[in-house]
């Protein structure tokens, strides 16, 4: 935990087949979803997602931005934020 940040936020993990474009499951700590412009992409909503992509031991690897299917975020909540 960074003293001036607060504690971080929970990891999310989006397998492969709900993430483009990359390799292997995406562990990310999201701090931004982009819920006011999906895209279609395989029948399915897809979202802008913005955060921390981490290892799996928690480790901090850098930004991210992802295009993350809709449902996979459901577990998300919208809250101030996760919205513009």
């Amino acid at each position: 935990m960074d003293r001036n940040r607060g504690p971080a936020g929970p990891v999310s993990l989006f397998p492969e087949s709900d993430y483009r474009f990359g390799a292997g499951p995406l562990r990310m700590r999201v701090e931004h979803v982009d819920w006011n412009r999906p895209v279609q992409y395989d029948n399915d909503n897809w979202y802008e997602v913005d955060g921390i992509e981490v290892t799996s031991d928690g480790r901090e690897i850098g930004r991210r931005q992802a295009l993350v299917r809709g449902r996979s975020l459901t577990t998300l909540h919208r809250n101030s934020r996760s919205q513009p």
